[in-house]
């Protein structure tokens, strides 16, 4: 269930964990023939370059007992989609995000961590657009929503969501990638609430134009 609760700032301090990874030879041929000079050519239509884009939602598994995510997405071609998700949701497997060094970096040090130990086996939906054509842009966002009559009995530290863009057929990355943790007591956490419920989600929105 998702609920309203107004803006509130808290002096709860944010861990930050980034990452960033992120001649020619020409024949110049002369002839003494006047009309081959002279002979048009047809225009040659030019062909559009498109690549695959992969948008990776990736999820501290711990966050889905607390928290519901509206991931929203514009492809280059203007599409239009909103998945919601929650711990129901059907994730995917890790594909192609195994051999990427920033998702094994960034994911891989967090996990190392005991409070993160379940990074080792994240939470991950992941959208595949086809066919996107270079100079176009994508745009994904993802709001926050609170589960109804949530509550904790001790401290919690838990990682937002972060969204990992990228082109499969080479494993570049897009745009930054980064993850920000979180440690709330007990005593702070309903004010905490107030300050994410509906809120966006820095890590996990983002456009970039596809190069």
């Amino acid at each position: 269930m998702k609920k309203n609760f107004s803006w509130m700032r808290t002096a709860i301090r944010p861990m930050v964990l980034t990452m960033l990874f992120f001649g020619a030879m020409t024949t110049s041929c002369s002839s003494d023939d006047d009309d081959d000079k002279n002979t048009p050519t047809p225009d040659t239509p030019k062909q559009e370059t498109k690549f695959d884009i992969e948008l990776n939602f990736v999820a501290h598994p711990k966050s889905l007992q607390y928290f519901e995510y509206d991931f929203k997405y514009v492809d280059a071609n203007g599409n239009t989609k909103t998945i919601d998700i929650d711990q129901d949701t059907q994730g995917s497997s890790l594909g192609t995000l195994a051999d990427v060094p920033i998702y094994k970096s960034t994911v891989g040090t967090m996990a190392s961590i005991e409070a993160y130990a379940d990074l080792n086996d994240p939470f991950i939906y992941r959208v595949t657009l086809k066919d996107q054509p270079v100079g176009k842009t994508i745009s994904y966002t993802t709001i926050s929503h609170v589960k109804e009559n949530v509550t904790i009995s001790e401290t919690l530290q838990y990682a937002t969501p972060a969204v990992l863009a990228m082109k499969p057929a080479d494993g570049s990355v897009c745009v930054p990638f980064s993850i920000k943790t979180w440690k709330v007591t007990p005593e702070k956490w309903a004010d905490y609430l107030k300050t994410v419920e509906g809120k966006t989600i820095q890590e996990a929105s983002n456009e970039f134009v596809i190069k």
